[in-house]
């Protein structure tokens, strides 16, 4: 009797899911990573916790496969700002080292091109991590011949996507975030849990996505640093209009980031030889406000 021989799935391109050997023989072949960036944090009462880092994974994973390459496994932590029980906030600093010494030890082994696929906003969290990168390619010449390349989610998809969700004030776990949520993984989005705060805090928020904070003085002067946090009266999290979502829609939206940052990435990858050139440099306008 014939022994039967189990046949195996490729893992590829799941990273974490590959061994030594797989990777090795990738590296053979290209030297380009995907890296998914998330967060855990406060996603209103009807999407989980890990709704952003959800994203970056799926999204990145289909990316990979589209472009043949490696994934790496998807960074959960990042810095919120939100306060609602579940969010979890590691500094920006400390987001943007890990990411830095993350990049070093894959260099080491070979990846030269790196694309950080950033699926959380925050604006503190935003500029730490550009400021790591620009000055990793500044000080450590294991980068000397990498090309870095950080892609927000928010600049793929088209019109229809983060675009019109952004005119729109639908920041945060509102109409996009929850369609996507629905074409990824349905059964963790719970509608007929959803619950907004207060209508007058929900049209701040959608104003700018940054109202959800405060600032506070011990002496109200320029020169004194204020301090920041989540606004007490927030206690959902939720900026933009959920129900408005549908599965068809997050469907939609889904194929159109996978398509037009699986473009991007090609593009860059046949354009990516190594060497460093001249650009157009622009100065930040000088701070002597006087």
């Amino acid at each position: 009797m014939k022994k039967q021989i189990k046949t195996r799935k490729n893992p590829f391109p799941v990273m974490e899911n590959m061994t030594v050997k797989m990777v090795r023989d990738y590296l053979k072949r290209k030297k380009s990573i995907i890296i998914p960036v998330g967060v855990i944090e406060q996603h209103g009462h009807h999407l989980p916790l890990k709704t952003d880092a959800l994203q970056a994974e799926h999204l990145c994973r289909m990316i990979g496969k589209k472009t043949g390459i490696l994934v790496a496994p998807t960074m959960f932590q990042s810095f919120s700002g939100g306060e609602c029980p579940g969010t979890i906030n590691i500094s920006p600093t400390t987001m943007s080292l890990v990411i830095s010494d993350m990049l070093a030890s894959l260099a080491l082994q070979g990846f030269r091109n790196f694309y950080i696929f950033l699926n959380h906003g925050g604006s503190e969290n935003d500029r730490a991590l550009d400021n790591a990168l620009k000055l990793i390619l500044r000080t450590n010449p294991l980068f000397k011949h990498s090309m870095i390349c950080l892609m927000p989610v928010w600049k793929f998809g088209g019109s229809g996507g983060w675009k019109k969700a952004f005119q729109e004030g639908d920041w945060h776990a509102g109409w996009l975030e929850t369609s996507i949520v629905m074409a990824l993984e349905p059964d963790l989005v719970r509608m007929d849990e959803l619950k907004t705060d207060s209508k007058k805090m929900v049209r701040l928020m959608t104003q700018h996505p940054d109202n959800y904070q405060h600032a506070q003085k011990i002496v109200d002067d320029e020169l004194v640093v204020a301090k920041t946090g989540q606004r007490p009266e927030v206690q959902v999290g939720v900026m933009g209009f959920p129900e408005r979502a549908s599965r068809a829609l997050g469907k939609k939206i889904v194929a159109n980031i996978v398509a037009s940052a699986s473009k991007k990435i090609m593009e860059l990858e046949k354009k990516a030889d190594g060497i460093y050139r001249e650009v157009a440099f622009k100065p930040e306008p000088l701070m002597l406000d006087t």
